[in-house]
Order: structure tokens, then C-alpha cells, then sequence
């Protein structure tokens, strides 16, 4: 019998919250397919059928919370109408929420892509996208209601939002306060910076001065080079013309 994609999708989504559950309990060197397989309830072969490894159960499940934190969003009242820091500090807020039940789960990620940052950020790359996504369309909407001016080198924002973001991820893992207060502080101060930034399109500024100062000093030593060659006249030979081989 064809099983339809719905029920797919589903069987998917079982999977994943299993392979958290799994994670959570033993940790991520410890979880077997095997376990995870049993617990969402599916044959050891199927679970190959949607995740060929552990790595990709893990991945798998921080783009189905991305997906998660996106549709929080859209179901928010007139969040449209928020302002772009309401907006981007929510985005945060809701990230931190979503992830509170998974936190050890979280641990699991950060620990493994600690190890090997160059694989992680390949695996990362679906749970970047759809939360770059979400950023782009907030400055977006800003810019079109000339919330904000128009911000050069724009392509470059939400890809340091995401950093920005890991960032506090990783001091909230870290943080033992009460409710996590400590983070509660450090969203808002930063987030509160961050949109300042924005209003005064101050990265794009700051990127202008600094190539402004690059092509200026490559300038000034294309010049000196040109000046340290100039002597020659005579061509050079050609290179190991004279070695035998």
C-alpha cells in the first residue's frame, strides 16, 4: 500500500521527537538507530528510509524546530504590525521557549559541533537557512514601510543575526540564574542595540569605511610595488629556463 505523504510527513515528525527523546535519556554517542526506531514505533529498516545516520536525526530535528518557530510566529496577532525590534526580540524569545523542553538536546548539538565545525556547519545548513529566512523577511518589511532606511550590504544581516544568535544559545546553555534571567537581560540590552544599528543603517556605514580604507591601502601599495619593479628593463628569463631536468 503507497503510504501518502501526509502520513509520511508524520511518521517523520515521530521519528525526530523519538530521536530527541532518545538523546536526551543517553546522550548522543549512546542512542542507537535501533532504539530510536523502536520508540517512534516504526521497523529498524524504515527509519533509514527518512535518516541514513544519527548526525541527520540530530540535524534533522533542529530544522523541524525552525519550521516549529516559524509557524509560533505566523499564529501571533497582528505581529506584522510589531516593530522591528519587537519583532527580531520575539523571534529570539520564541527560539528560547520552543527550545526549553529539548535543552539537553541543544547541549548535544553544540557539543558536536564544537568537535567538528567544519561537518556541523554543512549539517547546520538547513536549520540556517529557515532562520535567516525569518530574519530577511522582518528587515524586508521594515525597510518596505520605511520603518528603517534602506541598509547596504543588506544580504550580510541576517547572516550575522544568526551568529548573534548562536551566541546567546550558547551563553543560555551556560546560564544558571533563575529563569535564566541573565539571558532574559542580555536579549533585551542586545537586541535593543542591535535595532539602533539598524535604524542608523550603521553597519553599512562602517563596512563602507573600512573598503573605503582597504582599496586605499591597496592602492598606495600597487603604487610602491609599481615603483619597486620599475628598474627592470630587460625582460626575465623564463622560469627554471636554465635548470636540466
Amino acid at each position: 500500500m503507497k503510504v501518502s505523504k501526509k502520513e509520511k510527513t508524520k511518521t517523520r515528525k515521530r521519528i525526530l521527537e523519538a530521536a530527541s527523546d532518545v538523546i536526551i535519556e543517553k546522550g548522543f554517542k549512546s542512542a542507537s538507530m535501533r532504539e530510536i526506531a523502536r520508540r517512534a514505533e516504526v521497523g529498524d529498516a524504515t527509519i533509514y528510509n527518512y535518516f541514513s545516520t544519527k548526525e541527520q536525526l540530530l540535524y534533522g530535528y533542529c530544522e523541524e524546530k525552525q519550521d516549529a518557530v516559524a509557524d509560533t510566529l505566523k499564529k501571533i496577532k497582528n505581529f506584522h504590525e510589531y516593530s522591528l525590534r519587537e519583532q527580531l526580540q520575539q523571534l529570539i524569545e520564541t527560539e528560547l521557549a520552543l527550545w526549553l523542553p529539548d535543552r539537553e538536546f541543544l547541549a548535544e548539538v553544540f557539543e558536536l559541533t564544537f568537535y567538528s565545525p567544519v561537518t556541523s556547519a554543512l549539517n547546520l545548513a538547513g536549520t540556517r537557512k529557515r532562520f535567516t529566512r525569518m530574519v530577511e523577511d522582518m528587515i524586508d518589511a521594515a525597510i518596505e514601510a520605511e520603518e528603517i532606511p534602506d541598509q547596504p550590504y543588506r544580504e550580510l544581516l541576517p547572516p550575522l543575526y544568526w551568529d548573534y544568535f548562536t551566541g546567546i544559545l550558547g551563553y543560555w546553555l551556560k546560564d544558571d540564574s533563575e529563569d535564566y534571567d541573565n539571558t532574559s537581560q542580555l536579549v533585551d540590552r542586545s537586541v535593543e542595540i542591535i535595532a539602533m544599528v539598524l535604524h542608523t543603517a550603521m553597519i553599512g556605514k562602517a563596512l563602507d569605511l573600512f573598503s573605503f580604507m582597504f582599496r586605499s591601502q591597496v592602492s598606495r601599495h600597487l603604487k610602491e610595488l609599481g615603483e619597486y619593479t620599475a628598474p627592470w628593463q630587460k625582460a626575465k628569463r623564463r622560469f627554471m629556463e636554465d635548470y636540466d631536468e
